[in-house]
């Protein structure tokens, strides 16, 4: 399934309900934001998130968050708005 524009830079909203898992940092993963074990033939290892409870986070995906995997909006000011592509409605959102 391709990648839209929208899932590169807007974050994944996730209800994590696991006490552990680990989040994607080298994207090669097929499973973003999730790593899927990708990055083997790579030097960069996932980030492991523990959780004492279940929790709504916010998954950076336009790699340029100072807080990865956790979105600090810097996505916000990558494009300018008139420079967006138009949302892609009626695909599939997963």
């Amino acid at each position: 399934m391709p990648l839209f524009y929208d899932d590169l830079i807007e974050p994944t909203i996730v209800r994590q309900v696991s006490k552990s898992v680990a989040y994607c940092r080298c994207t090669r993963s097929k499973n973003l934001p999730f790593c899927d074990g990708s990055h083997a033939v790579t030097n960069v290892k996932p980030f492991i998130l523990e959780l004492n409870e279940p929790e709504t986070i916010a998954i950076c995906r336009c790699w340029k968050s100072k807080d990865h995997p956790y979105c600090d909006g810097t996505h916000g000011r990558l494009v300018k708005p008139k420079e967006r592509p138009p949302h892609q409605h009626g695909r599939n959102p997963g």
